[in-house]
């Protein structure tokens, strides 16, 4: 295996790391896959966006003209992906360094400096531990400018979708979409989008923001008598859906912001976080058989 990559194991669920983007390669439990596994592993991939799940510093989906205004000064950011729109941060571009690495844990750093006139300057820590066939992961950001800033944090997993995957989530407020895959206005949330009770993904283009999110989700693929249950800091308030009409997968991203929020009023949820200080949220990752539930009634 490429020292790039970092196993993490405790009973049944197996987890694959890379130093690349700080992500998540792979996962499964009981040998059923609870993410998508990547098509090669490693920093010697280099298929930007491609793996399992990879994380979201210093804030999360897109930035509108690649720019924004705080406190009275512009800051322009180059794009750094296909997409026009400067795109989910700088980490999941970017090599970590890894900290410590044991059977059950890791840890991974990675340092951005600022190049102007992108202000942002930062360190970003994710601590990874599976313990009780749980996985929970750590991210934080800690501010290296020399001012203020809006930050944010999110993840972007890749999750299976097959014909009976069933998503259990409550929120508040849905985001219609607009051209440039930005978010447009918040209404009520479609029937057919409305997760609170349980719902089947429909095929169909998916890529909005919920707002409000209750911090608790469960998708559900009964063809492999698998559920996975996702609990969150209440920091992490918003969720993204994404998926291709025709996909076999789908990404419920949670995120402690509206995507295009230093555009939106009260900078979308994002957090005004001083020079030295940091942002800091919790995210746990909880595989069972749906069986198992049954067993308890």
């Amino acid at each position: 295996m490429s020292s790039d990559v970092l196993p993490l194991s405790n009973g049944e669920l197996l987890i694959e790391l890379s130093r690349f983007g700080g992500s998540i390669l792979s996962g499964s439990y009981c040998g059923v896959p609870i993410f998508r596994s990547t098509p090669t592993g490693g920093l010697a991939s280099q298929h930007h966006g491609q793996e399992a799940s990879f994380p979201l510093v210093p804030f999360g989906n897109r930035l509108e003209g690649n720019s924004f205004t705080f406190s009275g000064n512009r800051f322009v950011l180059v794009r750094n992906a296909s997409d026009p729109c400067y795109l989910h941060g700088d980490g999941w571009l970017a090599a970590w360094q890894v900290v410590s690495h044991s059977e059950t844990e890791a840890c991974l750093r990675y340092v951005h400096e600022a190049v102007a006139p992108n202000p942002y300057a930062y360190e970003a820590v994710q601590r990874f531990t599976v313990e009780d066939d749980r996985l929970t992961v750590t991210l934080s950001v800690t501010n290296r400018s020399g001012f203020a800033l809006p930050i944010g944090l999110g993840h972007h997993p890749f999750f299976p979708k097959t014909a009976g995957t069933r998503l259990i989530a409550k929120a508040e407020r849905f985001w219609t979409e607009r051209e440039g895959h930005l978010p447009d206005r918040p209404g009520p949330i479609p029937h057919t989008l409305e997760f609170e009770r349980g719902n089947l993904l429909p095929r169909r283009w998916l890529n909005n923001a919920y707002e409000g999110w209750d911090g608790k989700a469960v998708i559900e693929w009964p063809e492999h008598d698998l559920y996975l249950e996702i609990d969150p800091q209440p920091v992490f308030g918003h969720f993204m859906l994404y998926s291709p009409a025709d996909a076999d997968f789908f990404c419920f991203e949670p995120m402690t912001h509206l995507p295009n929020g230093h555009h939106l009023a009260g900078l979308g949820g994002l957090t005004i976080v001083e020079h030295g200080q940091s942002l800091t949220g919790r995210l746990t990752l909880s595989p069972r058989p749906i069986s198992s539930l049954k067993d308890l009634e």
